[in-house]
C-alpha cells in the first residue's frame, strides 16, 4: 500500500483498561497485517511506546510533550502532525481539537450525549465538547458499534457515509481454561474458594454496581447459596454508592474487592467465575462481555444499549433497573448447570464474531476510503 498513516493515541500508556486495551490491540493487529505502510504514532501518554511494545523499520513513535495534556494537544501536537501530514491520520479516542488535515475517528461511546448525568460537571464538559468537536470535524467516524451509530446518526444528523461500525474484540489472551486451573489460581491469589460472579469495570454510575450489589445481596437472602461477588476495577468518583449499599447491607464478608487487576491475570479471573455480572446502564460496546465470552464464562448484562446487539442469544438479558431480574438471572445460572454449559457453549460460538484482526482489517479498509 505504502501510505503514510498517523495514529493519535489517546489512552495507551495511561494504565486506563478498556481504552488502553482498544488502542494496544488494534495497533498491534494492524502493524502485522500492514507492513508496507508507515505508521508514524503519535502518544499522548510518555508510556505509550513500550506500551504497545511493536518495534519495526516502518514504525516511528512520536511522544507529545508536555506532560500538561490540554497544553501539549493546543500546541505541539497540531505542530507535529503539521510536519508530518500523513496520507490518513486516525484519532483513536481523543479528537486532535486543531489538525492541518482530515482524520477518522473512533467513538467508542455516546454516553456524554445520550446520559450527561453519568458523569461529574467537569468531565461530562470535557467529553461533550471533545467528543462533539469529533463528530463534526471528523472525515469519518469508526462507530464501535451499530447502536452507536445510530446514536450519532440521529442526534446529529450524520449521513451515511461518514460513518462505518468497526467493533471491537478480545486479547487472545482470554480463552477457555480448566476450571480446576483457575479455581487453585483465585484461591491462592486472592483467597477465593467459594464460587463466585465477577463485575469487571471501573466504578462508575453507568456501570450500575449499586443495583447489582442489591441484586447479589437479594440473592444471598433467598437462596443461602455460598456463592461470592468478585469487583475487579478501578474506583472512581461514584464508589461511595456502592460502598454504602456493602455497608448497609452488611455485606463485607460476601464481597471480594481485588482493585485493578493486572491484565494477565484478568483471563483466568473470568474463567474462573460462574457467570459475568455487567448490568450496566449503557455502553457503546462492553468489551468485557466479549472477554468472557472468549473464556466460556456465562454473561448476564443488560437488554438496553448496545449489549444486546454485542451478546447476541448467548448470554441472559435484564433490565438494569430491575434489581429482581438481575437477582433471578444469578440464580438461574447458580441453580442450573445445563443452562451454564449452554450459555458457554453459545458464548464461545459468538466471541468467534470478533477477533482484533477483523477489527484491524476494517480500520485499515476505512483509511483506504478516507484516502480515496
Amino acid at each position: 500500500m505504502g501510505r503514510h498513516i498517523g495514529i493519535f493515541v489517546g489512552s495507551a500508556g495511561s494504565n486506563s483498561g478498556g481504552p488502553e486495551r482498544y488502542e494496544t490491540e488494534l495497533l498491534r493487529a494492524m502493524l502485522a497485517e500492514d507492513m508496507n505502510s508507515d505508521f508514524e504514532i503519535f502518544c499522548l501518554f510518555h508510556g505509550g511506546p513500550a506500551k504497545i511494545g511493536v518495534i519495526a523499520p516502518n514504525v516511528r513513535y512520536r511522544a507529545i510533550w508536555p506532560a500538561v495534556r490540554p497544553v501539549s494537544m493546543l500546541t505541539t501536537l497540531p505542530v507535529a502532525l503539521w510536519r508530518s501530514r500523513p496520507a490518513v491520520l486516525h484519532a483513536t479516542f481523543i479528537p486532535p481539537p486543531i489538525t492541518p488535515c482530515s482524520y477518522a475517528f473512533t467513538l467508542v461511546c455516546s454516553s456524554m450525549f445520550e446520559h450527561p448525568h453519568f458523569y461529574p460537571p467537569a468531565i461530562r464538559l470535557r467529553l461533550q465538547v471533545l467528543m462533539g468537536l469529533a463528530v463534526r470535524k471528523a472525515k469519518l467516524i469508526l462507530c464501535v458499534s451499530r447502536h452507536v451509530q445510530d446514536v450519532i446518526r440521529e442526534r446529529f444528523r450524520v449521513s451515511e457515509d461518514r460513518s462505518v461500525v468497526v467493533p471491537l474484540a478480545a486479547s487472545s489472551a482470554f480463552r477457555p481454561m480448566p476450571k480446576a486451573e483457575c479455581a487453585t489460581f483465585v484461591r491462592e491469589r486472592y483467597g477465593i474458594a467459594e464460587p463466585y460472579f465477577l463485575f469487571s469495570g471501573r466504578w462508575e454510575r453507568r456501570k450500575n454496581i449499586a443495583s447489582i450489589l442489591e441484586a447479589f445481596h437479594r440473592f444471598k437472602q433467598e437462596t443461602r447459596a455460598p456463592h461470592k461477588l468478585v469487583l475487579t476495577g478501578e474506583r472512581t468518583w461514584a464508589a461511595t454508592e456502592a460502598a454504602e449499599v456493602i455497608r448497609r447491607n452488611r455485606m463485607q464478608d460476601e464481597i471480594v474487592d481485588v482493585g485493578r487487576s493486572l491484565v494477565d491475570e484478568l483471563p483466568m479471573l473470568y474463567a474462573g467465575a460462574e457467570a459475568l455480572v455487567y448490568c450496566s446502564l449503557w455502553e457503546g460496546f462492553g468489551m468485557v462481555i466479549v472477554e468472557a465470552m472468549s473464556t466460556g464464562t456465562p454473561v448476564i448484562t443488560s437488554n438496553s444499549s448496545s449489549m444486546p446487539e454485542i451478546v447476541g442469544d448467548a448470554g441472559l438479558l435484564v433490565n438494569p433497573l430491575s434489581v429482581d431480574e438481575i437477582a433471578d438471572a444469578m440464580h438461574r445460572v447458580a441453580s442450573n448447570e445445563s443452562l451454564r454449559q449452554q450459555m458457554r457453549e453459545r458464548g464461545l460460538l459468538r466471541a468467534h464474531d470478533f477477533s482484533w484482526q477483523s477489527t484491524a482489517r476494517q480500520t485499515l479498509a476505512a483509511y483506504e476510503r478516507i484516502r480515496a
